[in-house]
């Protein structure tokens, strides 16, 4: 459980955060959050073992000659140990700052820099809600300002007259569009000018999608597409290993005799080289990657997100699919960021669609399949639960059985 404590000048917040803390408990976002008052003039957010604290400048402020229209944020002092560290690595948001193509929300922490566009700037008091009632549900804090202004804009739109019910923002028309750092066609103050970052991939085949088993030799490849397997992943982390070229040469091989489409985990100049039927990569890679150059390849691109903004953001690459983890715990990799969780999941499939085929991975085992495989994405990836199973050849059974008896089904998020 946490606690959100608000000083009495952010008052008139109260009605627009706690409609949404009901829609976050609704949908079992995560756990529950206590509201409060705060004894200074910061908004103080706990948690079982750390707590913060943000103060708004609600007047703007004037950074290096652009009038910031929303809000800034940054660590309100303290004395307490928690507060003197946040000091040393300060969290900067700027809202609104407008342009001549609508407005840019601009967020600094941990030494990085990221940033969001939306033509509309939306609602000031519904924007600050959202972003403090995420930041309490413990969402980290680029989904915060996404979520923020995703929930501005779809409050103004259907709240013009008044205040009602507010729900979760899901469509996605009223997200904004992240920046990415290595767009090809930037303007000379950073706006995209086309509205693709590089050509959509070639598509994946969805029909092959369902069960997406990730392994760590071309051995594993070869024997999981000989029980029947049609979509895997080579994954070997080391690119010192002196087999690693033989063993991307060989399922691919193996991969076009069996018709089965074999993703290669990060090493695209070697997926290239070789002509591989796909690659998957991370957050991290699309600021290094030659994403140009594997789209003229030809060749597939899945993409990793964990949240809101990573999944907006792998967008704008037009990927073959969006990979959405992780959804329970796991020991196969060291994670950046929570599980997520089979209601969380639920909200990133609605907010993607038909727009992209989409991958569920993380902790999945056949007892959580079912639930996973119902949210509606059109593939499940596993890992443990195939190698070390006791049968393989059962276990893989046991999945296609699963996967091809329940059509993916969007549940009711109502019902959750």
């Amino acid at each position: 459980m946490s606690s959100l404590c608000l000083p009495d000048s952010l008052t008139p917040l109260l009605m627009h955060v706690e409609p949404l803390l009901a829609a976050a408990d609704k949908y079992q976002l995560g756990e529950q959050v206590s509201v409060g008052w705060s004894d200074s003039e910061a908004v103080d957010i706990q948690f079982e073992e750390r707590q913060f604290s943000l103060a708004f400048n609600p007047d703007g402020a004037d950074i290096e000659g652009y009038k910031v229209l929303d809000q800034w944020i940054a660590p309100y002092p303290s004395l307490s140990e928690m507060q003197q560290k946040v000091a040393r690595n300060p969290l900067l948001i700027v809202s609104g700052l407008p342009t001549d193509r609508g407005c840019v929300d601009i967020w600094h922490h941990n030494g990085e820099a990221r940033a969001v566009y939306c033509h509309h700037a939306g609602a000031n008091e519904p924007q600050r809600a959202m972003l403090l009632a995420a930041l309490a549900l413990d969402y980290p804090l680029e989904d915060a300002v996404t979520l923020a202004r995703a929930h501005a804009r779809g409050y103004l739109e259907t709240h013009v007259d008044g205040y009602g019910e507010i729900g979760w923002p899901m469509n996605r028309e009223l997200f904004p569009r992240p920046l990415t750092a290595n767009h090809p066609e930037l303007d000379e103050l950073g706006w995209i000018s086309k509205e693709v970052a590089v050509a959509p991939f070639a598509a994946t085949d969805v029909a092959k999608l369902a069960l997406y088993p990730v392994v760590d030799s071309a051995v594993w490849v070869e024997r999981l597409l000989a029980l029947g397997v049609m979509t895997t992943q080579l994954r070997i982390k080391n690119s010192e290993d002196p087999t690693l070229e033989a063993q991307v040469r060989q399922v691919i091989e193996v991969g076009k005799v069996h018709q089965a489409q074999v993703y290669l985990n990060d090493h695209w100049p070697l997926a290239i080289q070789h002509h591989a039927y796909g690659v998957h990569l991370g957050q991290e890679d699309l600021e290094t990657a030659d994403l140009a150059a594997i789209q003229r390849a030809g060749l597939r691109l899945g993409l990793s997100t964990h949240g809101y903004y990573e999944i907006l953001r792998a967008a704008e690459f037009s990927p073959s699919y969006i990979a959405l983890g992780h959804i329970f715990p796991t020991t196969t990799k060291e994670m950046p960021s929570k599980p997520q969780g089979v209601n969380r999941l639920a909200l990133y499939q609605k907010l993607i669609g038909d727009a992209f085929p989409t991958v569920a991975i993380g902790g999945i085992d056949l007892s959580r399949a079912e639930k996973v495989w119902r949210t509606g994405v059109s593939s499940v990836a596993v890992v443990r639960a195939i190698t070390q199973a006791e049968d393989t050849q059962a276990a893989v059974d046991a999945f296609n059985q699963l996967l091809v008896r329940h059509e993916p089904v969007k549940e009711s998020l109502d019902a959750q």
